[in-house]
């Protein structure tokens, strides 16, 4: 089947999201993992790209056609993504180091331990409050957990990832400890991203997409029972008062949203690529892809998803290099 677009439909996501929408249940049925809302800003991302060649150009007098095969967009479902995405516990021990790792960093910030800044990786340079780093900090490193995973589960690696908080942040040090090359593992939230990055100094760059709860750190407390202990508390200390009905209620609304699903975190390894000069691009130059055009804020290599290497063989040569 084929979906013809305009370059102003695929600028537009509700009107991408209308024309799928007959294709992305069948999708969901093939992947088995992501919601059909995490499919579809999956797939979006691989038209903007046009990885695997999901795009046809079709040139005309007057206009542009961007012509899509869903039978493309399944075989990337099949062979690219429900191979390369892991899903973790909230028991998975890196999982837990990360979590403790988040909550040190804000304070480690505030307390002046570490060079990094509060407004550090923010397009404007504003401040942060402790939430905002915590979950920057967590959605930032959490790429590298999967990884970790992926390189035991698919080629039996086992990488060692740097959990120290640094005093100094003048240069960048490899995501794994002990690699002959600088390694940058990014991970982002926004499943929709094309673009894979890594910091001026990396010798190569890693891209994993992660299906994270918004309540991430709720669903974590839920799961320990530390989040029961302290609505408890609450109902406990309030139950008592005239007016602490509607508080109760609340108190019962958090409960069953929080304990309502369980905890579920998936991260899709999408691939790597080796930096070079033409992968560094620098602060205002602007990137087209299908659909539109991304602005650089910052230095930094960039490349897209379509270009990154994945295969068995690719892999096989990248762990070669760096150990």
């Amino acid at each position: 089947m084929s979906i013809t677009f305009t370059k102003t439909e695929l600028g537009n996501k509700a009107e991408i999201r209308r024309k799928l929408e007959e294709v992305i249940p069948i999708f969901g049925a093939i992947s088995k993992i992501y919601s059909e809302n995490e499919l579809f800003s999956l797939i979006l991302s691989t038209i903007r790209a046009n990885e695997a060649n999901v795009v046809d150009t079709k040139k005309t007098k007057t206009r542009t056609q961007y012509i899509v095969d869903s039978e493309k967009i399944k075989h990337w479902i099949e062979k690219r993504l429900v191979p390369n995405t892991i899903q973790i516990s909230v028991d998975d021990k890196e999982l837990l180091r990360l979590l403790i790792f988040s909550l040190a960093m804000p304070y480690k910030m505030l307390k002046g331990e570490t060079r990094a800044t509060t407004s550090e990786k923010t397009r404007r340079g504003k401040e942060r409050g402790f939430e905002q780093i915590f979950s920057d900090t967590f959605v930032g490193k959490i790429g590298e957990v999967f990884f970790k995973q992926h390189a035991k589960q698919k080629f039996g690696r086992d990488i060692i990832l740097d959990w120290n908080i640094s005093r100094e942040i003048k240069t960048f040090k490899s995501d794994i400890v002990d690699s002959k090359k600088i390694v940058s593992i990014k991970s982002t939230d926004t499943l929709e991203s094309i673009w894979a990055e890594a910091p001026k100094e990396a010798d190569y760059g890693v891209l994993v997409k992660v299906s994270l709860p918004k309540d991430f750190l709720m669903k974590i407390l839920a799961h320990i029972s530390s989040l029961e202990k302290l609505l408890n508390f609450v109902k406990e200390k309030i139950q008592k008062d005239i007016a602490a009905s509607d508080t109760i209620d609340l108190v019962n609304f958090i409960k069953e949203t929080a304990y309502g699903e369980q905890m579920a975190i998936k991260g899709f390894t999408c691939g790597f690529f080796k930096t070079s000069e033409s992968t560094l691009k620098h602060k205002g130059d602007k990137l087209p892809y299908i659909g539109g055009e991304f602005e650089v804020y910052e230095d930094k290599h960039l490349t897209k998803c379509n270009e990154l290497k994945s295969s068995e063989q690719d892999w096989e040569g990248f762990f070669r290099d760096i150990f």
